[in-house]
Parts: C-alpha cells; sequence; structure tokens
C-alpha cells in the first residue's frame, strides 16, 4: 500500500518494527535479509525477529538497512493502517500499537 500522505513523521517511532509480519513479496531477494516464513502463509518469508519480538534488523537508532529495507517496509504508514481499518481489525492483526500512532498522527494533522 503506497503513502497516501508526504513523509511519515516517525520522530523516533518504532512501533511498527516491533511483532511485525514483513512479508517479503515475490520481486524482491529474500536472500539479502535474514527471514523465517511467513507467519499467515508459510510458502512467504518474512523478515525475522529478535527474542523481544522486534525486527531483526532494528538497532539503538533505528532501522540498520534503512537503504536496502524490503519494499512493505519503505511503503510503511501507520496513517494509513488507521485509516483503513477498525479497531476490532488491528486488534485481529495484532497491530493495535501501530494503529493507535496512525490514529495520533491524523488527529494531530486535523
Amino acid at each position: 500500500m503506497e503513502s497516501f500522505f508526504p513523509d511519515v513523521p516517525c520522530n523516533g517511532c518504532k512501533r511498527c518494527c516491533m511483532g511485525d509480519a514483513v512479508r517479503i513479496l515475490p520481486h524482491e531477494d529474500a536472500s539479502k535479509w535474514e527471514t523465517v516464513p511467513h507467519v499467515l502463509d508459510k510458502k512467504s518469508r518474512m523478515l525475522a525477529h529478535k527474542n523481544d519480538g522486534s525486527c531483526h534488523y532494528l538497532g539503538e537508532h533505528g532501522c540498520s538497512i534503512q537503504d536496502d529495507k524490503p519494499q512493505i517496509c519503505k511503503e510503511m504508514d501507520c496513517r494509513n493502517i488507521a485509516k483503513h481499518i477498525t479497531f476490532t481489525q488491528a486488534r485481529k492483526y495484532n497491530v493495535v500499537h501501530v494503529w493507535q500512532r496512525g490514529k495520533d498522527l491524523l488527529r494531530l494533522a486535523a
């Protein structure tokens, strides 16, 4: 999903890097990253996680592969999630923390 907004004002937020399921898309070379089978589709790959649930590539200062991250990471915008799914859906997909950040940013922009 391409962002409908200009640059995401993350301001140090790393919620989308926690407990995520970043799918490696078919046109991407999964061998470039540390991956595991996707939790919802064992035929697909997703970025691996550390024991605390954070992305394998999340470092102290943010994404350690910023210049070569998967397409889904490049297009991630929590405001899109907040605009397109309900709280119930966010809870079902275990992304309430990201959904809430998107809602907060949308309120600030209003």
